[in-house]
């Protein structure tokens, strides 16, 4: 290439002296708000031409397009080195386009050859003040011939603009109004999905989920893993962040803001049917934050899948999926629209077991640990909980000392109600549809009459009848909660019409809220009051949460808890019953719906799904237990985490309530919380220890919100703490050890050497001894 180059500088400029003639092979020019760096050297495989810039002396003399001799010299040619020069400051004055036997010189301001009278340093010094005045019309032509899909440069250029597009969209970790954290991304298992479907190739693959599921986190892992990739290029667009307009204007806004190219609508789309027909690279546009699908953006989403542009132009949509029916299908349902009959779809759910793996390993670079148990953690996988919970560590100036590391607990509590009043407590639009929300969920409830399908939904996920939630706001109020993506209309197994709340611990909030001020007015009968909260979160979701959380705010509007309350509480004891022949079961399966149960006996069951019917083997059913009864319990197990005393009617100081709890929850003979659908979390490995009831097995963690609760108060009150633990060796309760040893080993792990090393001479001590008492142990 050296020789090459020298012999084409020779024939262009024998008046020169070589000598002083240099060149580079790699030169940059300034693209809107981005360099691009152009390499010569990296001769083009379709163009077969080599970019280079020369110099006289230190001054840029021209852009040199040297093509493959032999190959003719196109229009094209000269069109690429012009618009080089025109792009480059100090501006080259000329253009050489040479195969090695032939030749062109272009002027760079004018385009047209250069022919002087004389080559003389005069003449180029006319053409060097010639180059300097380009008009911006040759500069919107110079930015839409490296935009084209004969230019190597637009790849580079639309990655620059999504660079561009997503660092604006970052932020620090308490910005919640920016939705990512720069060098923070969570790899998802859908990104992987959605780029399978864009090689399909599929025009259009809509990524839809929940609100704050992390869908514009995908389309940003999408751009940022296809960085580098050779036959795609990811354009990141904005769709909401624009105001009412539609995809091809706001793309247009974005080339004109990030490159300096001044066009129309009109162009752009004329721009993006030239590189949709184009080979090499495909445009993918990764289009973010389509709510209700707008008139203007629905038409544009048609036009741009349509047959005017070619395969080489593809579409990510980020949809929720209260929208993706609106997309895909007509007004009566009945029929695919163009966009539903073009596109594919991937669903994006909370984080998967791998997911979270991934995160805790990206945490863990953040010296920020997660406690064993966090796994089992349903909050734990909701991708904006997460945040909330890293934004205060890393804001706490403690956090800048890099010897110390923070931990996260092994569950939330009622810490996951406080993360959403904090997170959305501003949003006055979206709090007052979940206040009406939470009062027809509770309506709903309590009128009763919901079939079997609707109340097993509403044990795992906020949901109430349409017709119930109507009394409580108007249609429009209500379509207005879906078209956000705050809620999502449903038809369940039961053939009801249901709306589900897509924010559960917003919705959580609110249910506490509201119950809170009726148990105010009900603690005049204290028995009363507690059956009352016991019977309302038992039938609904996150009730052991939502319950405690009444409590606290029952006493933040005044009112009063009193011992007989607490007391009704701890005698609602959780029973175990054992399956008997002739019982009937209903559950909830995420697959395959509603499943019903009919105990036979003799290791025979019937099963019932969809109406089909089978009887088959389950011997353990045979030995199976049924647990009831576990909401009261399940309160107080997360109330005892909350130091609090007990006061007379005089005022004076009884004593400490939330040990007394401690001692009495942490003997429950069973693993002491709520079960969860994903069968990764609710597995958990147990220990049947006949005549104590089944134990959680050490190696799972704290998953108990009553080991929680005796992890919290084993850590922070030492001196007292000891004096409990003998009190508890003598309750003589292998659970209750148990959890007293599954706490300690916590503490050990993750607490500072003088709590680690109190807890191991405890444990040792006292708490291991005790267990070996037990002769079921030997």
């Amino acid at each position: 290439m050296e020789s090459r180059i020298d012999a084409a500088l020779l024939k262009a400029f024998p008046w020169l002296p070589q000598s002083c003639l240099k060149h580079q092979t790699k030169f940059a020019f300034k693209f809107g708000h981005k360099t691009v760096t152009i390499d010569g050297a990296n001769v083009s495989r379709s163009q077969a031409r080599a970019d280079i810039l020369i110099f006289k002396d230190k001054t840029p003399l021209a852009v040199l397009e040297l093509k493959r001799p032999g190959l003719e010299l196109l229009p094209e040619d000269g069109e690429q080195g012009l618009s080089y020069a025109r792009m480059l400051h100090p501006r080259p004055p000329l253009v050489v386009v040479s195969n090695g036997s032939d030749q062109v010189i272009l002027e760079t301001h004018s385009g047209a050859e250069w022919q002087p009278q004389t080559h003389s340093e005069r003449a180029l010094g006319k053409l060097m003040a010639a180059a300097g005045a380009i008009a911006a019309s040759d500069l919107d032509h110079a930015v839409e011939v490296l935009l084209g899909p004969g230019s190597a440069v637009w790849v580079d250029a639309i990655r620059a603009v999504t660079e561009t597009v997503l660092s604006d969209m970052a932020g620090d970790w308490d910005e919640f109004d920016r939705p990512f954290v720069e060098g923070f991304l969570i790899p998802r298992q859908a990104t992987a999905a959605v780029l399978h479907e864009v090689r399909r190739p599929k025009r259009i693959t809509i990524l839809e989920g929940a609100a704050l599921a992390g869908k514009s986190s995908v389309l940003r892992e999408v751009a940022i893993s296809q960085k580098d990739a050779d036959d795609i290029a990811v354009l990141f667009v904005e769709a909401d962040s624009h105001g009412d307009t539609g995809i091809v204007e706001t793309i247009t806004s974005i080339l004109a803001d990030e490159l300096g190219w001044n066009v129309s609508t009109d162009d752009t789309r004329a721009w993006l049917v030239r590189m949709s027909h184009k080979a090499g690279h495909a445009l993918v546009l990764a289009i973010d934050g389509i709510g209700t699908p707008r008139n203007a953006v629905r038409k544009d989403i048609e036009e741009l899948s349509g047959n005017r542009f070619g395969s080489q132009l593809r579409m990510i949509l980020g949809v929720d999926d209260t929208v993706t029916h609106r997309l895909t299908m007509n007004e009566t349902g009945r029929k695919a629209t163009n966009i539903g009959r073009r596109a594919s779809q991937v669903k994006l759910g909370l984080l998967d077991h791998r997911e979270f793996g991934l995160a805790v390993d990206l945490l863990l670079d953040l010296r920020i640990g997660l406690m064993n148990g966090a796994k089992s953690a349903a909050e734990y996988r909701v991708p904006w909980v997460l945040r909330s919970l890293v934004s205060e560590i890393v804001e706490d100036p403690k956090h800048a000392d890099e010897t110390l590391m923070a931990g996260l607990p092994p569950l939330m509590g009622p810490d996951l109600l406080h993360k959403a009043r904090a997170r959305f407590g501003e949003h006055h639009g979206i709090r007052q549809g979940y206040q009406a929300l939470a009062e027809a969920i509770l309506k709903d409830e309590e009128e009763g009459g919901r079939q079997v399908a609707t109340a097993l939904q509403s044990l795992e996920a906020f949901i109430v009848r349409r017709r119930t939630l109507l009394k409580f706001m108007s249609s429009g109020e209500l379509e207005q909660l879906i078209e956000k993506g705050f809620a999502k209309h449903s038809i369940n197994d039961d053939n009801e019409s249901i709306v589900v709340a897509r924010i559960p611990e917003l919705l959580a909030s609110e249910i506490a809220l509201q119950l809170a001020d009726e148990l105010k007015e009900r603690m005049h009968d204290p028995d009363e009051a507690a059956t009352w909260l016991i019977g309302r979160c038992a039938r609904i979701a996150l009730g052991d949460v939502i319950g405690v959380q009444a409590l606290f705010d029952c006493a933040a509007l005044g009112g009063s808890i009193s011992l007989n309350f607490i007391e009704h509480m701890l005698n609602t004891k959780p029973r175990v019953d054992k399956l008997k022949p002739g019982m009937k079961l209903a559950m909830s399966h995420p697959d395959a719906g509603r499943i019903n149960l009919t105990i036979q006996g003799n290791g025979k069951i019937t099963v019932e799904i969809r109406g089909k019917r089978e009887v088959v083997d389950f011997e353990e059913f045979d030995e199976g237990d049924l647990y009831a009864d576990m909401e009261s319990w399940l309160i107080l197990a997360h109330l005892a985490g909350y130091p609090f005393i007990l006061q007379s009617s005089d005022g004076s100081i009884i004593g400490r309530a939330d040990q007394a709890l401690l001692m009495e929850v942490g003997t429950a003979p069973m693993a002491l919380r709520r079960p969860v659908q994903d069968i990764d979390m609710n597995s958990v490995q147990m220990h049947d220890m006949k005549g104590h009831g089944s134990i959680v097995c050490h190696a799972a963690g704290i998953i108990e919100p009553i080991t929680f609760s005796l992890y919290k108060f084993l850590s922070s009150e030492q001196e007292e703490a000891e004096e409990w633990i003998d009190d508890a060796i003598e309750r003589k309760s292998l659970p209750l050890l148990v959890r007293i040893d599954i706490a300690l080993l916590a503490i050990m792990n993750r607490e500072s050497t003088a709590a680690a090393h109190w807890a191991e001479a405890v444990r040792r001590t006292k708490v291991l001894t005790a267990i070996k008492e037990f002769p079921q142990l030997h």
